[in-house]
């Protein structure tokens, strides 16, 4: 069983990478290995480009923008559930 944990960069980090890569007249793949990163995600960092990168940095926070979703999509499940409870216990209360 492979137990491989993926590497996760911050945002600033891949920021910081990718700027250096343009700056620098090195090669990427000498580039990748100076900040110890694999040089297919470098590559990938590069090719998605350095203005969306900041835009991702200067855009609000979409994990937590993600988080209220699901706790809204959470919330309104369990309000459902609670109702179809709520609605079962009348019935079997009007039956005794």
């Amino acid at each position: 069983m492979n137990s491989h944990k993926r590497k996760t960069y911050s945002l600033a980090f891949k920021i910081e990478a990718v700027e250096r890569y343009l700056e620098n007249d090195r090669n990427l793949k000498t580039t990748a290995e100076e900040l110890g990163v694999h040089p297919a995600t470098m590559k990938h960092w590069v090719k998605k480009g350095i203005n969306e990168l900041r835009e991702q940095r200067n855009s609000p926070d979409t994990s937590l923008e993600t988080k209220i979703k699901r706790l809204e999509n959470e919330l309104r499940r369990l309000t459902e559930e609670n109702e179809i409870l709520r609605k079962a216990a009348r019935m079997f209360a009007a039956q005794t």
